[in-house]
């Protein structure tokens, strides 16, 4: 394989002569001269700067999940030959690995040792299996190339059933401007007490990713949390338990917006705004970030954002801001939004050179 603006005759005898000074043989059967060749189950196009599924491998993945759709129940075997080959195919696949979670979740329940016993796919794992059956229907693909995007900083931290606070800086801004935070309390109804930090922090991410993500399209998101576990799933785009249903959520986001995120752990020390807005200490608030405080803003009918359909839905405009969210295959069902935010408003953000928070504690 050669670039696309390369020598082909010139480029395969260089590679001989190297192979030979190394002392290395060539399998020809296994050579592929050209801009397309497939690696490690990966198809490379130096033409289209592109990596994708060669055709038996498309077919072969297409295949297992027609099997374990058709199928009424499985064996630990077959979910692992599915999870297995998949987890291949998230090279390719974008949140692949997002998506396989609740299959191994699944492969955690049956008994050491059990590989031929047969259970039904739980509903959850039907749902990882159906998104994969849908995802292969067009054959997927990624771009090797690497562009750079304008640069988003963000913070958020939740206080326990009290409220979420997050801000943003964009444009090459030291501190969040005035309109660029929010406080949003959490009603009564919706608070969970026993509900685990991870899932809150998790959720103050999701409340970011729905009031300004689709002010920040095609840029990338690097947010801010005092929590390694939420800075580590995010990453990986993996996590076991309650919150996993959160990031899923978080990255749907992220992909209907077009928006590379990146999650950073510091210290609750530096993450000291976020913690202020979360609890509502307008003094601390003032004293670490007082343009935020400036009016005029408005309260109105932007809380706590949900979506319960599939259908964009949008509140009302206001003075500050519009509060919306995008379409989206999976999210949680809650019943309101009768919580209020502090501040809100759209913004634009331009190229940053600089992608680290800066020192925004009192």
């Amino acid at each position: 394989m050669l670039p696309h603006t390369g020598n082909l005759k010139q480029c395969n005898e260089e590679f001989g002569k190297l192979c030979s000074e190394v002392g290395l043989s060539i399998k020809e059967s296994k050579n592929e001269e050209g801009t397309v060749a497939s690696f490690g189950g990966i198809e490379l196009d130096t033409a289209e700067m592109v990596i994708r599924l060669p055709e038996k491998n498309l077919l072969k993945a297409r295949q297992i999940i027609k099997h374990a759709i058709a199928q009424k129940s499985v064996s630990l075997l077959d979910l692992q030959k599915l999870t297995g080959y998949f987890n291949c195919v998230s090279t390719v696949v974008p949140l692949g690995r997002t998506f396989l979670r609740r299959l191994y979740n699944m492969e955690s329940d049956f008994p050491p040792g059990s590989v031929h016993s047969k259970r039904r796919l739980s509903r959850e794992a039907q749902k990882d299996v159906a998104w994969c059956s849908q995802v292969l229907q067009t054959p997927p693909k990624r771009s090797m190339l690497k562009r750079t995007r304008d640069v988003i900083l963000s913070g958020s931290d939740p206080a326990s059933t009290k409220g979420l606070g997050a801000f943003y800086m964009s444009g090459g801004e030291t501190m969040p401007q005035s309109g660029t935070a929010f406080s949003i309390s959490i009603p009564n109804y919706l608070a969970n007490s026993k509900e685990h930090i991870i899932t809150q922090e998790m959720g103050a991410v999701e409340q970011v990713l729905l009031y300004w993500g689709r002010y920040w399209q095609g840029r990338k998101l690097i947010i801010h949390v005092d929590n390694r576990a939420v800075a580590h799933a995010v990453s990986n785009r993996s996590i076991r338990g309650a919150p996993m249903q959160v990031l899923r959520r978080c990255l749907l986001l992220a992909t209907g917006y077009h928006l590379e995120v990146e999650a950073r752990w510091i210290s609750t020390k530096d993450n000291s705004l976020a913690d202020a807005l979360s609890q509502f200490h307008h003094d601390r608030i003032a004293d670490i970030a007082p343009q935020l405080m400036a009016p005029p803003y408005n309260l109105q009918g932007l809380g706590l954002l949900t979506d319960s359909n599939r259908t964009s839905r949008q509140a009302r405009p206001t003075t500050s801001g519009v509060g919306s969210h995008p379409q989206l295959v999976e999210t949680r069902i809650l019943a309101g939004r009768a919580s209020q935010p502090f501040v809100l408003s759209p913004a634009s953000g331009t190229k940053m050179g600089d992608a680290s928070l800066p020192n925004l504690h009192g």
